[in-house]
């Protein structure tokens, strides 16, 4: 399995998750006793439409979480300069919704069933660390002994003037976009870390990959910061993965592979 039929395969799990969210509250908004055929009616109702909104529940949670960031920003930002009272009213204030925040933050990581938004790098766009488990779990542990799988990883090395700092993200999105070019489709493209990004390359041999790495060692990208082009630097490893490995073992593996620029082979 490749990241073309995965991602066709979770966005059709999603929708049939979403279906059955709807379908218990359809049965509840009806008024109807929840019994197997009555919900089977309303599921099969619900799963043949062309057409699939988001569950209502979504933006209640977006509209909420933007509020009280807002909220937030102006209850931290101001300054009181009334009485003792009013300043420890806003104290108040703002840590009964700091456990609100905390509360929806809960809830919507008890749903990411329903959303596939919970499984990407809103940077990047890649898949995150937690996609990135549920890619070695469901795709590669299932088919490791029909398919070739390797893990290549890249620590990307962010200039060390303070002035460059605030480029931070710029850099990331430009590594992205600069990794990108050098693989599939079928390719699983990961970012696992804050600076480390990671490829899961599919059906392609060991030699091919180590070819790979040995092409892009010791490279640079240009990146434009403040209207001056930086050459950012970034190391580059690789491993295969065995029927035994877990996420963590591989990661760490190809991570000190990194480390000297190369594939280390079991």
């Amino acid at each position: 399995m490749d990241a073309i039929l995965f991602e066709k395969l979770l966005k059709q799990e999603q929708k049939a998750l979403a279906c059955a969210w709807e379908a218990f509250l359809s049965i509840q908004k009806e008024g109807k006793v929840p019994y197997p055929v009555n919900y089977s009616q309303i599921f099969t109702r619900i799963q043949s439409q062309k057409e699939f909104a988001e569950p209502e529940l979504f933006s209640v949670l977006k509209e909420s979480k933007v509020f009280l960031d807002n909220l937030l920003s102006a209850l931290t930002n101001h300054q009181n300069e009334d009485t003792k009272i009013k300043i420890e009213l806003n104290s108040k204030k703002i840590d009964q919704i700091y456990q609100l925040k905390q509360k929806i933050e809960k809830l919507e990581t008890e749903i990411h069933f329903l959303k596939e938004e919970i499984l990407i790098d809103p940077l990047t766009k890649f898949w995150n660390r937690r996609g990135l488990q549920r890619i070695f779990d469901y795709v590669i542990k299932q088919h490791i002994y029909s398919e070739d799988y390797s893990f290549i990883v890249f620590y990307i090395l962010l200039p060390k003037e303070e002035k460059l700092r605030i480029y931070e993200d710029k850099i990331i999105l430009a590594s992205a976009k600069f990794i990108k070019n050098f693989f599939s489709p079928r390719d699983f493209l990961t970012r696992p870390g804050e600076r480390l990004l990671a490829v899961i390359t599919v059906g392609q041999d060991i030699p091919s990959i180590e070819r790979l790495i040995q092409t892009l060692a010791y490279k640079k990208f240009p990146c434009n910061l403040g209207g001056t082009i930086n050459h950012i630097e970034y190391r580059i490893g690789g491993t295969n993965i065995l029927g035994a490995d877990h996420l963590n073992v591989v990661l760490e593996r190809a991570i000190t592979a990194a480390q000297q620029n190369k594939f280390i082979r079991l």
